[in-house]
């Protein structure tokens, strides 16, 4: 507001000035040739407020840099909000406790130290001219008003760089004082998450209920298995194919050390074979997850596991 301020005064001042006396004079020349009659000050007064507006209409526009500034900083909105009746704000004790609060008492004295720098400012502009004032009294009207314009805008200048400055740092502080206002403590944040996403040992435990009931569907599909290749001791992999519903065969169960063992227990307890072949395990148990097919690059190793199966189970048929 103030660099819109200083703007519109230097561009217009002087227009401003020449008009308002041309103003002035011709008003009087005006009143000096007419009766003031009824008529005639209605007409007079009509011309003198139009003209009166015309020259006063850049100083008008000073008020339009504050709405731009404010719609700058918190955009356009319209709302009657602050217009409704409040009866708790008549409370003396809230206000009490508004007006001492921390945030009123931070900028009770950012205004106080505002002011102090401002006031400094202005004062070292106008000391420096305490010895040519006396001698304006010895001058003429049109150079009095010349030195008060020039000397208003020296003050302005350096308020408004000093109050620039002031904005930036304040500026910064808000932004800063705003986002930790935001930032939440930890149990805050446990308490959001409990809320949003439910608590975290409820969920730990139907994962929990979850794995194991995952677990227990991939043990029942072990005995339909048609082999189970090992690592030999710490990786097993079940293995099902069925032409008739699907092109590869399938990884039907999966696990390592404890789990892996359980596979085999129960493979060679349905008689279902267990082969060892550690590289084709690794791979198995790295690259395919269960319920998946096999990858093309394992096509070969498999068949030819299969294909050894599939002669043990023919030998035990034949020898029945």
């Amino acid at each position: 507001m103030i660099a819109g301020s200083m703007a519109v005064l230097y561009f217009s001042a002087a227009w401003m000035y020449t008009g308002l006396a041309d103003f002035m004079k011709g008003s009087f020349a005006l009143l000096m040739k007419k009766e003031l009659t009824v008529k005639e000050v209605s007409g007079l007064f009509n011309m003198v407020s139009y003209k009166f507006f015309v020259i006063i209409l850049p100083a008008l526009a000073i008020p339009i840099f504050g709405v731009i500034s404010y719609v700058l900083q918190n955009g356009f909105a319209l709302t009657t909000k602050p217009l409704t009746p409040d009866l708790t704000k008549l409370d003396p004790l809230a206000g009490a406790k508004k007006i001492l609060s921390t945030q009123s008492l931070v900028e009770l004295a950012k205004s106080i130290v505002k002011i102090s720098i401002i006031g400094f400012v202005v004062y070292k502009a106008v000391a420096g001219e305490w010895r040519t004032m006396p001698f304006l009294i010895e001058t003429d009207v049109l150079s009095v008003l010349s030195y008060i314009a020039g000397m208003t805008l020296k003050i302005m200048m350096k308020t408004l760089w000093v109050l620039a400055l002031i904005a930036i740092v304040d500026y910064a502080f808000q932004r800063w004082t705003f986002e930790k206002g935001l930032m939440m403590s930890k149990e805050e944040l446990k308490e959001e998450m409990k809320e949003t996403e439910g608590d975290p040992i409820v969920k730990a435990r139907i994962r929990s209920i979850q794995r194991e009931m995952a677990r227990k569907r991939m043990m029942a599909e072990v005995p339909k298995a048609d082999v189970v290749v090992t690592n030999p001791t710490h990786i097993a992999v079940a293995l099902k194919y069925d032409k008739e519903k699907s092109s590869a065969p399938i990884v039907v169960a999966k696990g390592a050390d404890m789990i892996a063992e359980k596979i085999k227990e129960i493979a060679r307890k349905n008689g279902v074979p267990v082969v060892e072949n550690k590289p084709l395990a690794r791979a198995l148990f790295k690259t395919v997850e269960v319920g998946k097919q096999i990858p093309a690059d394992l096509y070969r190793a498999v068949a030819e596991i299969l294909a050894y199966v599939y002669k043990l189970k023919n030998r035990v048929h034949r020898r029945r």
